[in-house]
């Protein structure tokens, strides 16, 4: 896009014509960008607000909360995107005022966000590893946070960053809370398969890697013993792996995704396996 999107929240929007339809002001504080900062708008008669040079309708409050719109083509829409070639349909999704969003694929949440938010729950994925230093490898972009974080460790070098899916990366590109992937000078983003691209990588070269996944239906070769001795291969001796994989259909498995993670993991060549924060931990020898 060539210009800096404008978001509305359902809270933003119920201020918006909470007021209008008040008439006791004519400026509101309003979030146009999901949560990270505030503007004053300035009311117009009959439900529309000024926002610098631009004149934007009041839109109805969209029938969820979780909804967020999005100003594209002079109308708000639901920021979502349907991808006909893999059949998967893509949300972005409002958590809470002053935090990032998550995304939905086909329903899925990317982010453990009950009793969090996508922040807090990167924050206790990477501290599973402890104090992150040289290079990084992040399996998967999704919206980003995870690398941003990566990169601010003070003796991490290097995040290398995967993604393939031009979705996603559509998200980031407008996301306002994803641009620092996009610009930081210790972020490498290959747009590619983790899967094609761990292959190109010489051993022993990170030290450390934080593989979190899309849910195993949605990226089954992401969960593959091949693929894990790839990553056991690129690992320094002493780096840890952190692998995300949640709790799904647990009432329906015998035995949890976790520990079937962890079974594989010992296979392909790791030590010191162990269950953490809503997936496992290993370690090189």
């Amino acid at each position: 896009m060539d210009e800096t999107p404008l978001f509305l929240t359902v809270p933003d929007i119920l201020r918006l014509r909470r007021a209008s339809r008040d008439g006791k002001g004519r400026e509101v504080r309003i979030s146009l960008d999901v949560g990270r900062s505030q503007v004053r708008v300035s009311l117009l008669p009959p439900n529309h607000f000024r926002y610098g040079e631009q004149i934007l309708p009041i839109p109805a409050s969209p029938d969820s909360e979780r909804t967020i719109l999005i100003w594209r083509e002079k109308e708000w829409e639901a920021w979502q995107r349907f991808d006909r070639s893999t059949n998967k349909y893509y949300k972005m999704v409002f958590v809470a005022e002053g935090v990032p969003p998550t995304v939905e694929i086909s329903g899925i949440k990317m982010h453990v966000t009950q009793g969090g938010s996508p922040l807090e729950d990167t924050r206790r994925k990477l501290k599973t590893l402890g104090r992150l230093r040289g290079r990084v490898l992040d399996t998967c972009l999704g919206l980003g946070y995870t690398a941003i974080a990566e990169a601010w460790y003070e003796e991490v070098q290097q995040v290398l960053v995967c993604e393939a899916d031009p979705n996603l990366l559509a998200f980031c590109a407008e996301n306002p809370w994803s641009q620092e992937v996009l610009n930081h000078p210790k972020i490498q983003l290959i747009v590619a398969p983790v899967e094609t691209v761990v292959t190109q990588i010489p051993p022993a070269y990170f030290r450390y890697i934080v593989h979190d996944p899309p849910r195993f239906s949605l990226a089954p070769q992401l969960y593959q013993l091949q693929f894990y001795r790839e990553l056991f291969r690129v690992l320094k001796t002493g780096g840890a792996l952190y692998h995300y994989t949640g709790n799904p259909h647990q009432r329906q498995r015998k035995r949890s995704l976790a520990t079937q993670t962890a079974e594989r993991l010992y296979e392909a060549g790791f030590a010191r396996v162990k269950i953490g924060y809503q997936g496992v931990v290993a370690r090189k020898k």
